[in-house]
């Protein structure tokens, strides 16, 4: 209710009351008694992990079932992904309604229901394969399940000439002996002249889970390619177990056969710079090549975040652009944009060529910078209404976005104070939950609009300040069962006059 901390679900709970207080003297006592009653099963236990600079703490767990964990994140971008792809979290799950994308100060709780062993890795500082950041809960206790069986990886890649190690993993319960059967066919690479084609049956003795692999001779062929690839499937699970995802993966073959004489050219893009408006639906990047037209070329090219992020702010490109032999001019590599309706201001995506085939050298520039337009920003000075709240002569807009636990988004309502300062409450007019100041601090040393903060709430907000005169944005964010922290932002905008 308002003036208290909302309950927030699975993340952290306030401290209760003591028992005699809040149920009585009568009620405590009994609650006491059932306590300490011999017989009675253990009540489920909560395990701490601590994310830090590129490490969890404790890496390794063993709980029981019904147990959970709590992750917590104290220094650093990160995220909990499961290596089998069953769940990832940061800022809540996604399978929970929460955000896994990788970032700072969050924590979430995960209850283990069942035994089997559970894989996990940081998608920025780690792998599926449980290389860099990597981590595991093993669940004790016989569920008499026999686990599933899948390929860690969906996509390998290796050199010609190597042997491609690829994993294979059992998950989710460990009963009995299992075994699962594997086979290699031609994607665009050839049996016999790129890779030797394989098959065979992995196994798991009873209580054994983990990782089994095996390998994939690739062939050394004296060819200029562009990158090959060879299908991997698994089929036919044994003694109970199921195919888990991914059932099929894709070995890449990396070409490293000089090009014939002759003159490949170079590969770059057409500008360092390309912008479009998040509402248009895409955008596109020109990849040229120039110098030569020798032979059959290519290159790889891959987004990765700036300020946006993928999955909210665009879809993830990993792509080839290819050339064949006498072909120059340009291809053009789209991005995929997601509209929003958020004020967030203008954000930006990095995209890298490398790897280049064929003899081709990467030329300038092989980064560029997409930016991509907030269309949602105000197209002139602060208009002040119940919701927004207008400082500094109407030059910055501030809106506060609150939800409620379970319930939908809304706008707190502003209560304006001076030129400089505000209120703002969630629920109703005498429970105010925010103080909010836009400070000119435009003389040296600072030059500087400083924004400070102070809520006095655990429920899920988004502050934005928008300086409409030079179309910034700023964004401070609680999340959900949080205890508001102070934001004190002496480096917020720089757009003194």
């Amino acid at each position: 209710m308002p003036g208290h901390l909302a309950l927030p679900g699975t993340r952290h709970r306030p401290t209760r009351p003591p028992l005699r207080r809040a149920l009585g003297p009568a009620a405590a006592l009994a609650a006491c008694l059932v306590a300490l009653a011999p017989g009675l099963p253990a009540a489920a236990a909560n395990h701490q992990v601590t994310v830090g600079n590129n490490f969890f703490s404790p890496a390794n767990l063993t709980i029981q079932p019904g147990d959970s964990v709590t992750w917590t994140n104290t220094a650093g971008v990160h995220n909990v992904a499961a290596s089998n792809g069953s769940f990832r979290c940061a800022d809540g799950c996604e399978d929970q309604g929460g955000d896994g994308t990788p970032d700072s100060g969050w924590s979430f709780t995960r209850t283990f229901p069942s035994a089997g062993t559970v894989n996990y890795y940081c998608q920025v500082h780690g792998s599926a394969a449980g290389f860099g950041m990597a981590g595991k809960v093993v669940v004790a206790g016989s569920t008499g399940q026999a686990g599933n069986l899948h390929f860690v990886a969906s996509t390998v890649t290796a050199d010609e000439g190597a042997n491609a190690r690829i994993f294979v993993v059992r998950e989710g319960g460990d009963d009995g002996a299992v075994g699962v059967s594997y086979a290699t066919s031609a994607g665009s690479a050839t049996a016999g002249s790129d890779f030797t084609a394989v098959s065979g049956t992995l196994n798991w003795p009873n209580n054994v889970d983990g990782n089994r692999f095996f390998d994939v001779p690739l062939l050394q062929d004296g060819a200029v390619e562009p990158l090959e690839t060879v299908n991997l499937s698994l089929s036919a699970p044994t003694g109970g177990a199921t195919l888990g995802s991914p059932s099929s993966a894709t070995l890449r073959i990396r070409d490293d056969d000089q090009p014939p004489a002759g003159n490949p050219g170079s590969l770059a893009f057409g500008s360092a710079e390309v912008s479009a408006g998040e509402s248009d639906g895409q955008a596109t990047i020109q990849v040229l090549r120039s110098g030569g037209t020798d032979g059959a070329v290519s290159a790889h090219v891959a987004t990765s975040d700036g300020s946006a992020t993928a999955g909210a702010d665009y879809t993830a490109v990993d792509a080839t652009v290819s050339f064949a032999a006498g072909e120059g001019g340009s291809k053009a590599v789209v991005i995929p944009l997601l509209d929003d309706t958020v004020l967030e201001g203008n954000e930006t995506v990095n995209l890298a060529l490398s790897a280049p085939t064929g003899g081709a050298t990467l030329g300038s520039p092989g980064a560029a910078t997409l930016t991509l337009l907030d269309d949602d920003l105000p197209t002139g000075p602060c208009q002040p209404d119940d919701d927004t709240l207008c400082l500094h002569g109407d030059r910055f807009q501030v809106q506060v976005r609150f939800r409620p636990p379970g319930g939908a988004e809304r706008l707190a309502t502003r209560i304006e104070l001076s030129n400089r300062a505000g209120l703002f409450w969630f629920f109703n007019e005498a429970n105010v939950e925010m103080l909010l100041k836009v400070q000119n601090a435009c003389a040296d040393p600072f030059d500087r609009y400083w924004v400070f903060l102070a809520a006095t709430t655990n429920v899920e907000y988004t502050v934005t300040v928008v300086d409409t005169e030079a179309k910034i944005v700023r964004n401070y964010h609680n999340p959900q069962g949080k205890a508001a922290e102070p934001v004190q932002d002496t480096d917020a905008f720089a757009t003194c006059p």
